[in-house]
Parts: C-alpha cells; structure tokens; sequence
C-alpha cells in the first residue's frame, strides 16, 4: 500500500487501513487497551496520517477502537458481560442462518461448506490456531451468507469483530478446534439431509458450546 500524499482522502486507501487494523487485533498482534499509534501505522503502510485518522474514525464508530482525549485511540475493551450478550446474539442468528440455509442448499453450497471443514480438520491436526480462526469464520459467514439475507450478514460480521480479542485464542488449545469442527459437522449433517430444525437447534448449541469454552480460557 503505498498512497504517500497530500490531498484527497480515498475512500479505498481508509478502507485498506481499517481492514489492516482489524486483522492486527484479530491476529492478537494488538491487543485490547493498547494504544494505536497512528505515526508509525501510516509509516508502516506508506500513506499519510489522514487516511489513517478516518480509518480510525470509521473503527471507533464500529465499536472496536475507543478515543481518549490527550491520551489518543485504544483497542476497545470487551466486558465479559457484553462479550456474553453477543455470544447469545451470535447463537440465535447462527440458529436462524442455519434454518433458512437448508432450506436454500444446493450441491455448490454443499461442495463449499464441505471443503471448509475438509480444511479446519488438516489446520486442526496442524495445531493452527491462526488458521483455524479464520477458516471457522469464513464458515460461519458462508452459512448466514447461504441464508440470503444480507442484513442478517452484516449484523453477524459485525459481532464477530467485536469478539476478536476473545476468540482468536482459545484456538490455540488444540482440542477445541477439535471439538469446535465436530459441532460444525454435525450442523453440516442436518443440513445435508435437510433437517432445518435439528440444524438451527445444533448451530445455537454449537456458538453457545463456543461461548463456554472461551470464558474457560479467559479464566474467572
């Protein structure tokens, strides 16, 4: 990314910034309650500090960055109790995407949902906590996407950001990647032979199976 110069902001350039930024705290290389520092972001990605000011802007009106005046922008940090509301929130829309994405399947849905758990069990085998990450999410935003609702979409891919800074490590225990990929098999199962009800009920319970193993990691 290089977009050294005076002028215009484009929109592109903010947004590279923020995607940039979001991956940082999603990969733990920022954790929460650690100050962004906007100089040495700008010089690390070659563009001037105004497009990192609006990236930041644009994160803090997501929720995941804070402002403190005299003092600058923080990752935000999640309160267990807020972290647990959106597990619960993540379990009734994973319920609902579930259902309706039976209901919508067909083979290219299959094929695509089949290779992402074909590939959670080899990076799981791997102990790639990293990669397991992302692949779970990519899985996860395949079935809301299935679904065909996007405004179900959106809200789910903004809950899954604010949990960041909480799930990216309990993957890091290899046994709950192993357990996590089980649930998503047994959802893809009900799925496959268009069980939409025994989908939906195996989805809420995997995200709230999801939620006891983070606050396992996270210690009381």
């Amino acid at each position: 990314m290089r977009a050294r110069k005076a002028g215009r902001i484009t929109p592109q350039v903010s947004a590279r910034v923020a995607e940039h930024i979001e991956r940082l705290i999603s990969e733990g290389s920022v954790a929460a309650g650690n100050r962004i520092n906007e100089a040495a972001l700008a010089e690390r990605l070659g563009v001037s500090r105004a497009p990192v000011r609006e990236a930041l802007r644009g994160l803090e009106g997501k929720g995941l960055l804070t402002k403190i005046a005299n003092r600058g922008t923080f990752v935000r940090e999640l309160s267990v109790k807020e972290m647990l509301d959106i597990f619960d929130m993540r379990a009734l829309l994973m319920g609902y995407g579930a259902e309706r994405a039976t209901e919508l399947l067909n083979e290219e849905r299959k094929r695509v949902l089949a290779r992402l758990l074909d590939q959670m069990d080899r990076v799981a085998k791997a102990h790639d906590g990293t990669r397991y990450y992302r692949l779970n999410l990519e899985f996860h935003t395949a079935i809301i996407t299935f679904s065909n609702n996007r405004r179900a979409a959106r809200v789910y891919e903004e809950l899954a950001k604010d949990l960041f800074r909480f799930r990216r490590n309990y993957f890091d225990f290899s046994p709950n990647m192993a357990r996590s990929n089980a649930e998503h098999r047994a959802v893809y199962d009900a799925m496959v032979t268009g069980n939409e009800r025994e989908a939906r009920r195996l989805a809420e319970e995997h995200v709230q199976r999801g939620k006891i193993r983070v606050l396992q990691t996270i210690g009381p």
